[in-house]
C-alpha cells in the first residue's frame, strides 16, 4: 500500500477499516496486539467518508488524515491483521515520507499490529489448508509447509491468550 494509491483512495480504505473495526468490536470480538490501544483511538477518531464528492478540499482532507502518523488503520488480509501505521514502529521499512505500510513486507513482531478474533480464525483456517497441502507434498516442501502452519497456529494461540474486550482497554 506504499504509494500505490492516491491519497483519497487510501484514506477511504483506511476509514472503511476503522468502521469495520468499530463494528467487529461492538459485536463482541476481542482485540490483541501491541497497537491495540492506538487502534481503538484511531477507530473512534476516524472520519466517515461515505458518499462524499471528491473535491480539491476533500483531497486535501484525505492527505491530512493519512498524515496522522500512528492513528490510521490499514487492513492487511494477507497477514490477517490490521496495521495501526506508525513509521517509527514499522518493520516493513517504509520510506521517510510514507503515509501507509508496505503490506507486502508485513513482518511478525511489528509494533503496529492488531488482531481480532476473526483474524485468529482466518489463521486457523489457513493452518488447516496448509496441513492438508503438506500431507500431499514431497518431504522437503511438506516440512516447510508444516513450519508455516505452526507459525500461524502459534500466532492465533497468542491472540487467544492475550485478547481483551475493547472496553477493558479504554
Amino acid at each position: 500500500m506504499r504509494g500505490e494509491r492516491c491519497p483519497v483512495e487510501t484514506a477511504l480504505a483506511a476509514a472503511d477499516t476503522a468502521a469495520r473495526l468499530r463494528d467487529r468490536l461492538a459485536a463482541g470480538e476481542k482485540i490483541s496486539g501491541p497497537a491495540a490501544r492506538r487502534a481503538l483511538t484511531a477507530a473512534v477518531q476516524a472520519p466517515r467518508f461515505e458518499g462524499r464528492t471528491v473535491t480539491q478540499k476533500f483531497a486535501k482532507q484525505a492527505a491530512d488524515y493519512l498524515a496522522r502518523d500512528g492513528l490510521v488503520l490499514f487492513d492487511n488480509p494477507d497477514a490477517s491483521l490490521i496495521c495501526v501505521f506508525k513509521r517509527d514502529n514499522a518493520l516493513c521499512e517504509p520510506g521517510p515520507d510514507a503515509t501507509a505500510p508496505n503490506q507486502f513486507d508485513c513482518r511478525p513482531g511489528c509494533g503496529n499490529a492488531v488482531r481480532l478474533d476473526s483474524h485468529a480464525t482466518e489463521l486457523l483456517e489457513e493452518t488447516d489448508r496448509i496441513d492438508k497441502l503438506a500431507a500431499l507434498s514431497p518431504q522437503p516442501l511438506a516440512r516447510r509447509l508444516r513450519i508455516a502452519a505452526e507459525q500461524y497456529r502459534a500466532t492465533a494461540d497468542t491472540h487467544h491468550a492475550t485478547a481483551q474486550p475493547a472496553e477493558d482497554l479504554s
